[in-house]
């Protein structure tokens, strides 16, 4: 593995890691979320780590195909 493949994972895996930490619940629930007047209660933000898993592996599931799409089409320009 290279130096530059290196950075451009942990670039990735760092990008992946604060939009995960950006659903963290504590950040939502500082939003002023409420329903109109009629309504009896505030919208609560709910915890769904499942969500934020997908959000990491869809990120870097993304990452791997640019790179893959990247180097592909590098390969091919060179011949």
């Amino acid at each position: 593995m290279s130096f530059r493949s290196f950075i451009y994972w942990l670039v990735c895996s760092i990008a992946a890691a604060i939009a995960v930490g950006a659903t963290e619940p504590d950040t939502a629930a500082t939003l002023d979320l409420s329903l109109p007047k009629t309504a009896v209660s505030n919208v609560v933000a709910v915890p769904e780590p499942s969500r934020a898993f997908l959000l990491f592996a869809g990120i870097m599931a993304m990452a791997f195909t640019y790179r893959h799409a990247w180097l592909s089409w590098k390969r091919s320009a060179q011949v």
